[in-house]
Protein backbone atom coordinates (compact mmCIF):
# COMPACT_ATOMS: atom_id res chain seq x y z
CA UNK A 1 0.00 0.00 0.00
CA UNK A 2 1.25 3.68 -1.14
CA UNK A 3 2.10 5.80 2.25
CA UNK A 4 2.70 9.47 2.92
CA UNK A 5 5.87 11.33 4.31
CA UNK A 6 6.78 14.08 5.07
CA UNK A 7 8.07 16.04 1.65
CA UNK A 8 8.98 19.75 1.22
CA UNK A 9 6.06 22.75 -0.02
CA UNK A 10 5.40 21.80 -3.87
CA UNK A 11 6.85 18.22 -3.79
CA UNK A 12 3.46 16.44 -3.09
CA UNK A 13 3.06 12.88 -1.80
CA UNK A 14 5.37 10.12 -2.51
CA UNK A 15 4.49 6.48 -2.69
CA UNK A 16 6.64 3.70 -1.18
CA UNK A 17 7.72 1.80 -4.03
CA UNK A 18 8.94 -1.08 -2.37
CA UNK A 19 5.67 -3.68 -3.03
CA UNK A 20 5.92 -2.75 -6.74
CA UNK A 21 9.15 -3.28 -7.13
CA UNK A 22 8.70 -6.77 -5.47
CA UNK A 23 5.66 -7.69 -7.72
CA UNK A 24 7.87 -6.74 -10.84
CA UNK A 25 10.93 -8.60 -9.17
CA UNK A 26 8.58 -11.98 -9.12
CA UNK A 27 7.26 -11.47 -12.92
CA UNK A 28 11.03 -10.71 -14.12
CA UNK A 29 12.11 -14.02 -11.82
CA UNK A 30 8.81 -15.89 -13.51
CA UNK A 31 10.13 -14.97 -16.98
CA UNK A 32 13.88 -16.29 -16.84
CA UNK A 33 12.98 -19.19 -15.28
CA UNK A 34 10.26 -19.93 -18.06
CA UNK A 35 13.52 -18.72 -20.90
CA UNK A 36 15.84 -20.59 -18.89
CA UNK A 37 13.36 -23.90 -19.08
CA UNK A 38 13.04 -23.55 -22.63
CA UNK A 39 16.91 -22.70 -23.51
CA UNK A 40 18.32 -25.99 -21.08
CA UNK A 41 17.68 -28.39 -24.14
CA UNK A 42 18.80 -26.32 -26.97
CA UNK A 43 22.30 -25.52 -25.70
CA UNK A 44 23.21 -28.59 -23.28
CA UNK A 45 24.14 -32.14 -24.65
CA UNK A 46 22.60 -35.36 -24.76
CA UNK A 47 23.46 -36.73 -21.55
CA UNK A 48 22.46 -33.79 -19.68
CA UNK A 49 19.05 -33.47 -22.02
CA UNK A 50 18.14 -37.22 -20.88
CA UNK A 51 19.21 -35.99 -17.11
CA UNK A 52 16.69 -32.71 -17.54
CA UNK A 53 13.97 -35.50 -18.47
CA UNK A 54 14.11 -37.20 -15.39
CA UNK A 55 14.31 -34.01 -13.46
CA UNK A 56 11.17 -32.77 -14.84
CA UNK A 57 9.24 -36.01 -13.84
CA UNK A 58 10.58 -36.51 -10.90
CA UNK A 59 9.64 -33.21 -10.26
CA UNK A 60 6.07 -34.27 -10.48
CA UNK A 61 6.17 -37.19 -8.21
CA UNK A 62 7.72 -34.96 -5.48
CA UNK A 63 5.46 -32.40 -5.65
CA UNK A 64 3.23 -35.31 -4.75
CA UNK A 65 5.07 -35.47 -1.99
CA UNK A 66 4.94 -31.57 -0.94
CA UNK A 67 0.67 -32.41 -0.51
CA UNK A 68 1.00 -35.29 1.39
CA UNK A 69 4.19 -34.45 3.86
CA UNK A 70 4.63 -30.83 3.33
CA UNK A 71 0.95 -29.75 3.38
CA UNK A 72 -0.79 -32.15 5.26
CA UNK A 73 2.19 -33.47 7.17
CA UNK A 74 2.16 -37.23 6.58
CA UNK A 75 4.74 -39.86 6.00
CA UNK A 76 4.97 -41.91 3.66
CA UNK A 77 8.03 -44.48 2.72
CA UNK A 78 6.03 -46.02 -0.41
CA UNK A 79 5.87 -43.24 -3.04
CA UNK A 80 7.60 -45.50 -5.33
CA UNK A 81 4.52 -47.89 -5.08
CA UNK A 82 2.38 -45.37 -6.61
CA UNK A 83 4.82 -44.09 -9.58
CA UNK A 84 5.39 -48.13 -10.65
CA UNK A 85 0.63 -47.82 -10.18
CA UNK A 86 0.81 -45.12 -12.82
CA UNK A 87 3.47 -46.49 -14.27
CA UNK A 88 1.90 -50.30 -15.50
CA UNK A 89 -1.34 -48.18 -16.03
CA UNK A 90 0.04 -46.53 -18.94
CA UNK A 91 1.69 -49.38 -20.11
CA UNK A 92 -1.90 -51.79 -19.86
CA UNK A 93 -3.92 -49.00 -21.27
CA UNK A 94 -1.48 -47.55 -23.75
CA UNK A 95 0.44 -50.54 -25.45
CA UNK A 96 -1.78 -53.29 -24.63
CA UNK A 97 -4.96 -51.66 -25.54
CA UNK A 98 -3.55 -48.87 -27.86
CA UNK A 99 -5.21 -45.97 -26.03
CA UNK A 100 -3.86 -42.32 -26.64
CA UNK A 101 -1.73 -40.56 -24.16
CA UNK A 102 -4.44 -38.21 -23.74
CA UNK A 103 -6.38 -41.40 -22.16
CA UNK A 104 -3.26 -43.38 -20.70
CA UNK A 105 -2.06 -40.33 -18.92
CA UNK A 106 -4.89 -38.93 -16.67
CA UNK A 107 -5.97 -42.42 -16.03
CA UNK A 108 -2.52 -43.28 -14.52
CA UNK A 109 -2.87 -40.72 -12.08
CA UNK A 110 -6.42 -41.87 -11.43
CA UNK A 111 -5.93 -45.32 -11.04
CA UNK A 112 -2.86 -44.66 -8.31
CA UNK A 113 -4.86 -42.01 -6.39
CA UNK A 114 -7.15 -45.02 -5.77
CA UNK A 115 -4.25 -46.92 -4.83
CA UNK A 116 -3.18 -44.50 -2.66
CA UNK A 117 -6.83 -44.84 -0.76
CA UNK A 118 -5.81 -48.23 0.06
CA UNK A 119 -3.74 -46.98 2.90
CA UNK A 120 -6.80 -44.73 4.22
CA UNK A 121 -8.04 -46.94 6.59
CA UNK A 122 -4.46 -47.21 8.54
CA UNK A 123 -3.77 -43.28 7.60
CA UNK A 124 -6.73 -42.25 9.38
CA UNK A 125 -5.60 -44.19 12.93
CA UNK A 126 -2.08 -43.88 12.49
CA UNK A 127 0.42 -41.20 12.19
CA UNK A 128 4.17 -40.12 11.98
CA UNK A 129 6.84 -43.44 12.58
CA UNK A 130 3.70 -46.27 12.76
CA UNK A 131 2.35 -44.35 9.35
CA UNK A 132 5.89 -44.76 7.93
CA UNK A 133 6.11 -48.91 8.60
CA UNK A 134 2.97 -49.24 7.31
CA UNK A 135 2.97 -46.99 3.81
CA UNK A 136 6.87 -49.51 4.00
CA UNK A 137 4.75 -52.63 4.30
CA UNK A 138 2.56 -50.81 1.17
CA UNK A 139 5.68 -50.82 -0.81
CA UNK A 140 7.09 -54.70 0.01
CA UNK A 141 3.51 -56.16 -0.80
CA UNK A 142 3.66 -53.82 -4.29
CA UNK A 143 7.12 -55.21 -5.15
CA UNK A 144 6.10 -58.94 -4.98
CA UNK A 145 2.75 -57.93 -7.11
CA UNK A 146 5.12 -56.66 -9.90
CA UNK A 147 7.36 -60.09 -9.91
CA UNK A 148 4.28 -62.26 -10.09
CA UNK A 149 1.96 -60.52 -12.34
CA UNK A 150 3.62 -61.11 -15.38
CA UNK A 151 0.74 -60.47 -17.30
CA UNK A 152 0.93 -57.02 -17.25
CA UNK A 153 4.66 -55.48 -15.45
CA UNK A 154 6.28 -58.53 -17.24
CA UNK A 155 7.88 -60.29 -14.27
CA UNK A 156 10.96 -60.01 -13.50
CA UNK A 157 12.42 -59.72 -17.38
CA UNK A 158 10.15 -56.66 -17.70
CA UNK A 159 8.15 -55.28 -20.57
CA UNK A 160 8.05 -52.46 -23.17
CA UNK A 161 6.02 -49.55 -22.65
CA UNK A 162 3.93 -47.83 -25.09
CA UNK A 163 5.04 -44.97 -27.31
CA UNK A 164 3.95 -41.08 -26.59
CA UNK A 165 2.56 -39.93 -29.56
CA UNK A 166 0.71 -36.66 -29.83
CA UNK A 167 -0.67 -35.74 -33.24
CA UNK A 168 0.67 -38.73 -35.11
CA UNK A 169 4.23 -37.92 -34.13
CA UNK A 170 6.08 -40.09 -31.67
CA UNK A 171 7.81 -38.02 -29.42
CA UNK A 172 11.02 -40.13 -28.84
CA UNK A 173 11.36 -39.33 -32.98
CA UNK A 174 13.57 -36.44 -34.01
CA UNK A 175 11.99 -33.69 -36.11
CA UNK A 176 13.29 -32.19 -38.61
CA UNK A 177 12.34 -28.52 -40.04
CA UNK A 178 14.95 -26.76 -42.30
CA UNK A 179 18.08 -25.82 -40.49
CA UNK A 180 16.47 -26.75 -37.17
CA UNK A 181 15.70 -30.14 -35.24
CA UNK A 182 14.75 -31.12 -32.13
CA UNK A 183 15.81 -34.39 -30.62
CA UNK A 184 13.31 -37.01 -28.84
CA UNK A 185 14.58 -35.48 -25.34
CA UNK A 186 14.18 -32.27 -26.36
CA UNK A 187 10.41 -32.84 -26.84
CA UNK A 188 10.02 -34.97 -24.47
CA UNK A 189 11.35 -32.25 -21.85
CA UNK A 190 9.16 -29.74 -23.40
CA UNK A 191 6.12 -32.40 -22.60
CA UNK A 192 7.35 -32.99 -19.20
CA UNK A 193 7.42 -29.36 -18.65
CA UNK A 194 4.30 -28.74 -19.53
CA UNK A 195 2.96 -31.45 -17.49
CA UNK A 196 4.73 -30.03 -14.61
CA UNK A 197 3.70 -26.57 -14.86
CA UNK A 198 0.06 -27.70 -14.60
CA UNK A 199 0.97 -29.60 -11.47
CA UNK A 200 2.51 -27.01 -10.12
CA UNK A 201 -0.39 -24.55 -10.07
CA UNK A 202 -3.10 -27.21 -8.93
CA UNK A 203 -0.10 -27.82 -6.10
CA UNK A 204 -0.44 -24.00 -5.43
CA UNK A 205 -4.11 -23.63 -6.01
CA UNK A 206 -4.74 -26.28 -3.52
CA UNK A 207 -3.22 -24.64 -0.86
CA UNK A 208 -5.31 -21.89 -0.62
CA UNK A 209 -8.65 -24.06 -0.59
CA UNK A 210 -10.41 -24.86 2.44
CA UNK A 211 -8.96 -28.69 1.43
CA UNK A 212 -5.59 -27.07 1.65
CA UNK A 213 -6.17 -25.43 5.21
CA UNK A 214 -7.76 -28.39 6.64
CA UNK A 215 -4.16 -30.25 5.21
CA UNK A 216 -2.43 -27.41 7.14
CA UNK A 217 -4.39 -27.90 10.42
CA UNK A 218 -3.71 -31.42 10.64
CA UNK A 219 0.11 -31.16 9.92
CA UNK A 220 0.29 -28.53 12.83
CA UNK A 221 -1.49 -30.87 15.47
CA UNK A 222 -4.16 -33.29 13.76
CA UNK A 223 -5.65 -33.99 17.57
CA UNK A 224 -6.44 -29.87 17.31
CA UNK A 225 -7.87 -29.92 13.90
CA UNK A 226 -10.75 -32.54 14.59
CA UNK A 227 -11.69 -30.44 17.43
CA UNK A 228 -12.27 -27.43 15.49
CA UNK A 229 -14.15 -29.06 13.12
CA UNK A 230 -11.49 -30.25 10.42
CA UNK A 231 -12.42 -33.68 8.99
CA UNK A 232 -9.21 -35.42 9.72
CA UNK A 233 -10.17 -38.89 8.22
CA UNK A 234 -11.95 -37.29 5.19
CA UNK A 235 -8.50 -34.97 4.91
CA UNK A 236 -5.88 -37.35 5.04
CA UNK A 237 -7.46 -39.74 2.66
CA UNK A 238 -7.71 -36.64 -0.05
CA UNK A 239 -4.25 -36.18 0.98
CA UNK A 240 -2.71 -39.60 0.14
CA UNK A 241 -5.02 -39.56 -2.85
CA UNK A 242 -3.84 -36.66 -4.70
CA UNK A 243 0.28 -37.59 -3.84
CA UNK A 244 -0.09 -40.99 -5.45
CA UNK A 245 -1.81 -39.16 -8.57
CA UNK A 246 0.98 -36.99 -9.05
CA UNK A 247 3.20 -40.15 -8.65
CA UNK A 248 0.84 -42.31 -10.73
CA UNK A 249 1.23 -39.61 -13.74
CA UNK A 250 5.15 -38.81 -13.00
CA UNK A 251 5.07 -42.91 -13.17
CA UNK A 252 3.46 -43.45 -16.75
CA UNK A 253 5.58 -40.55 -18.12
CA UNK A 254 8.62 -42.13 -16.73
CA UNK A 255 8.31 -45.59 -18.30
CA UNK A 256 7.05 -43.74 -21.83
CA UNK A 257 9.97 -42.16 -21.74
CA UNK A 258 12.47 -45.03 -20.98
CA UNK A 259 10.30 -47.51 -22.97
CA UNK A 260 10.23 -50.53 -20.82
CA UNK A 261 9.75 -50.85 -17.09
CA UNK A 262 11.35 -53.54 -14.70
CA UNK A 263 9.87 -53.81 -11.39
CA UNK A 264 13.18 -53.96 -9.55
CA UNK A 265 13.38 -50.01 -10.55
CA UNK A 266 10.42 -49.28 -8.07
CA UNK A 267 12.15 -49.93 -4.92
CA UNK A 268 12.96 -48.61 -1.23
CA UNK A 269 15.73 -46.52 -2.52
CA UNK A 270 13.24 -44.61 -5.41
CA UNK A 271 10.88 -43.29 -2.53
CA UNK A 272 14.30 -42.77 -0.19
CA UNK A 273 15.39 -40.79 -3.42
CA UNK A 274 11.68 -38.46 -3.46
CA UNK A 275 11.93 -37.90 0.26
CA UNK A 276 15.42 -36.57 0.17
CA UNK A 277 14.19 -34.38 -2.87
CA UNK A 278 11.47 -32.43 -1.04
CA UNK A 279 13.66 -32.75 2.32
CA UNK A 280 16.80 -30.57 0.65
CA UNK A 281 14.02 -28.56 -1.53
CA UNK A 282 13.13 -27.58 1.66
CA UNK A 283 9.32 -29.62 3.06
CA UNK A 284 6.50 -27.25 2.41
CA UNK A 285 7.81 -25.66 -0.18
CA UNK A 286 6.77 -25.98 -3.80
CA UNK A 287 9.57 -24.51 -5.44
CA UNK A 288 12.01 -26.02 -3.28
CA UNK A 289 10.29 -29.96 -4.09
CA UNK A 290 11.05 -28.68 -7.78
CA UNK A 291 14.63 -27.37 -7.07
CA UNK A 292 15.21 -31.04 -4.62
CA UNK A 293 14.15 -32.83 -7.70
CA UNK A 294 16.94 -31.37 -9.81
CA UNK A 295 19.45 -30.96 -7.16
CA UNK A 296 19.01 -34.80 -6.84
CA UNK A 297 18.40 -36.24 -9.89
CA UNK A 298 21.39 -33.93 -10.96
CA UNK A 299 24.17 -35.40 -8.63
CA UNK A 300 25.17 -38.50 -10.15
CA UNK A 301 26.01 -36.93 -13.64
CA UNK A 302 27.71 -34.41 -11.39
CA UNK A 303 30.10 -37.27 -9.97
CA UNK A 304 30.18 -38.91 -12.72
CA UNK A 305 32.04 -35.64 -14.50
CA UNK A 306 34.07 -35.22 -11.24
CA UNK A 307 35.34 -39.11 -11.97
CA UNK A 308 36.61 -37.98 -15.11
CA UNK A 309 39.52 -35.70 -13.24
CA UNK A 310 39.60 -37.30 -9.56
CA UNK A 311 41.55 -40.51 -8.56
CA UNK A 312 39.76 -43.02 -6.37
CA UNK A 313 36.20 -42.57 -8.17
CA UNK A 314 34.93 -45.43 -10.35
CA UNK A 315 32.20 -45.20 -13.14
CA UNK A 316 31.30 -48.87 -12.98
CA UNK A 317 30.00 -50.27 -9.83
CA UNK A 318 31.81 -53.96 -10.81
CA UNK A 319 35.57 -51.80 -11.15
CA UNK A 320 38.07 -53.16 -8.33
CA UNK A 321 39.08 -50.10 -6.04
CA UNK A 322 37.78 -46.84 -5.34
CA UNK A 323 34.12 -45.55 -4.89
CA UNK A 324 31.62 -46.22 -7.37
CA UNK A 325 29.40 -43.23 -9.12
CA UNK A 326 26.66 -44.65 -7.39
CA UNK A 327 27.67 -45.13 -4.15
CA UNK A 328 28.95 -41.88 -3.85
CA UNK A 329 26.12 -39.97 -5.04
CA UNK A 330 23.75 -41.64 -2.66
CA UNK A 331 26.27 -40.17 0.12
CA UNK A 332 26.35 -36.86 -1.14
CA UNK A 333 23.03 -36.40 -1.04
CA UNK A 334 22.67 -38.54 2.20
CA UNK A 335 24.85 -35.29 3.26
CA UNK A 336 22.65 -32.78 2.14
CA UNK A 337 20.03 -34.25 3.92
CA UNK A 338 21.89 -34.24 7.25
CA UNK A 339 23.52 -30.87 6.17
CA UNK A 340 19.77 -29.39 5.34
CA UNK A 341 18.40 -30.67 8.88
CA UNK A 342 21.06 -28.97 10.50
CA UNK A 343 21.68 -25.46 9.09
CA UNK A 344 18.94 -24.89 6.54
CA UNK A 345 16.27 -26.66 7.64
CA UNK A 346 14.04 -24.38 5.05
CA UNK A 347 16.37 -26.65 2.44
CA UNK A 348 16.78 -24.63 -0.85
CA UNK A 349 13.76 -22.58 -0.90
CA UNK A 350 15.26 -20.94 2.44
CA UNK A 351 18.84 -20.43 0.96
CA UNK A 352 16.68 -18.75 -2.69
CA UNK A 353 14.89 -16.73 0.17
CA UNK A 354 18.05 -15.68 2.19
CA UNK A 355 19.83 -14.88 -1.30
CA UNK A 356 17.18 -12.42 -2.63
CA UNK A 357 16.66 -10.63 0.75
CA UNK A 358 20.16 -9.84 0.44
CA UNK A 359 20.23 -8.84 -2.51
CA UNK A 360 16.68 -6.35 -2.19
CA UNK A 361 18.60 -4.92 0.81
CA UNK A 362 21.60 -4.31 -0.95
CA UNK A 363 20.13 -2.93 -4.03
CA UNK A 364 17.63 -0.44 -1.25
CA UNK A 365 21.47 0.40 0.84
CA UNK A 366 22.44 1.81 -2.91
CA UNK A 367 19.27 3.49 -4.08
Amino acid sequence: MASVVNAPPGEGVVSAPGPARSGWTSRAAHVVVIVALLAVPLVSTPQWQAIAVFAAVSAIAALGLHVLTGLAGQVSLGHSAFVAAGGYTAIWLGADKGLPIWLWLPAAGLVSAAVGLLVVPFAARLRGLYLAVVTLAVLFVAEYLWDVWEGVTGGTKGRAAQPTVLFGHDLLDDVIAGPFMLTGDQQFFYLACAVLAVAAIAARNLSRTRTGRGFAAIRDRDLTAGVVGVPVARMKSAAFAVAAGYAGIAGALLVSYQTYAIPDQWDLMLSVEYLAMIIIGGVGSLRGAIAGAVFVTAIPQVVTLIAKVVPGISTTPSAGGGVSVDVLANCLYGLAVVAVLVFEPRGLAGISERVVAAVRRKGRSHA
